[in-house]
């Protein structure tokens, strides 16, 4: 035995020899960085080989035993969301990108992900119900739980530290109606502002139709009816136009207003000016004016739903079967009109 390999054979770990049932002779030695197992049927020729494949790793480094990689939890949440990306829209993935970089990693910075317990999660989720936000807990919560289960879906961890963690309680603010007073002084507000001209026109646009503020872009006027794309139209599916028939209340103002300009205003400029116009509501709540004035002037809650492009109901009848006729939506379109 050649004297540089006597102590680390004989002292810190013996060679290992085992007879196999065919008569073959093996011997293994893995420590140190070595790496090595040879075979022969005579003992006296495996001695000779496992010096010879011994003496090979005096001419090259000695590797160090491979090391477990421990990804940090900020890398597992940045493939997740990687991952992710081509089925979410851009403003989606915006959203992700945000929260996470303002609410989610300052908390978890320089922590590996299987060292994450329930309670700092936990912690977590509690600093932000503690200060009132409980819409920004809820979304900490769906996230952390998604990415936490790509993490065990890839054998990065064993088990979630989300299994105890129950949902923080939030009420989504599903927004109400402008009474026909509101809708009075709010059409009165807006005629009577300096605002721009087209930013007026959206808003009214969005008064008289139901559109949401991110289908204006790709609003245009199609004979009696405007068309509009559907802006909850999942990514990778084909996207969806509407038919919203114009009613006698968007036809008073429609000849004053320039389509074409109106694509062009921007979707916070509207926000914006909503708020400074009546605070006490927000921008979408025009797209429920307009669904409740609907209703309230007899159009039927199945094709206020069409307009709207919302289902009509959860059965098959409407949602697949139910084709209305032009017509009859013009017909039906007739009715909403009333006095402000």
């Amino acid at each position: 035995m050649p004297e540089e390999f006597q102590k680390i054979i004989t002292i810190e770990l013996p060679i290992y020899v085992r007879k196999k049932p065919n008569g073959v002779y093996e011997a293994r030695f893995r420590a140190h960085g070595y790496n090595i197992c040879v075979s022969s049927k005579d003992y006296n020729k495996l001695k000779f080989k496992f010096l010879s494949e011994l003496t090979k790793y005096t001419q090259q480094p000695v590797r160090e035993p491979t090391k477990e990689i421990r990804p940090l939890f900020i890398e597992v949440c940045k493939r997740w969301l990687e991952l992710k990306r081509p089925e979410i829209k851009p403003n989606t993935y915006g959203y992700y990108v945000q929260l996470f970089g303002a609410n989610i990693y300052p908390a978890f910075i320089g922590r590996h992900i299987d060292e994450l317990k329930q309670s700092d999660v936990q912690a977590l989720i509690n600093s932000y119900v503690e200060q009132g936000k409980y819409r920004t807990a809820t979304k900490i919560y769906q996230t952390l739980a998604a990415v936490f289960e790509f993490a065990v879906g890839e054998e990065i961890i064993e088990r979630s530290p989300m299994r105890r963690i129950k949902p923080p309680k939030y009420e989504e603010k599903t927004g109400i109606a402008l009474t026909i007073a509101e809708e009075r002084e709010f059409v009165g507000l807006l005629t009577a502002s300096k605002c721009d001209e087209n930013i007026k026109n959206a808003l009214l646009f969005l008064l008289y139709t139901g559109a949401r503020r991110s289908e204006l872009a790709a609003a245009r006027i199609e004979g009696d009816f405007i068309s509009v794309i559907c802006a909850k139209t999942r990514k990778g599916f084909r996207e969806r136009r509407r038919l919203i028939p114009i009613t006698p209340m968007l036809a008073r103002w429609l000849p004053g207003m320039d389509i074409a300009k109106l694509n062009a205003v921007r979707p916070d400029a509207l926000t914006q000016a909503m708020k400074r116009l009546m605070p006490v509501h927000h921008l979408h709540e025009l797209r429920h004016t307009f669904i409740t004035r609907c209703q309230e002037c007899g159009v039927p809650r199945e094709v206020v739903s069409v307009w709207a492009g919302h289902a009509a109901d959860n059965t098959q009848t409407s949602n697949v079967y139910t084709h209305f006729s032009p017509e009859y939506m013009l017909k039906e379109a007739q009715k909403v009109i009333y006095n402000l």
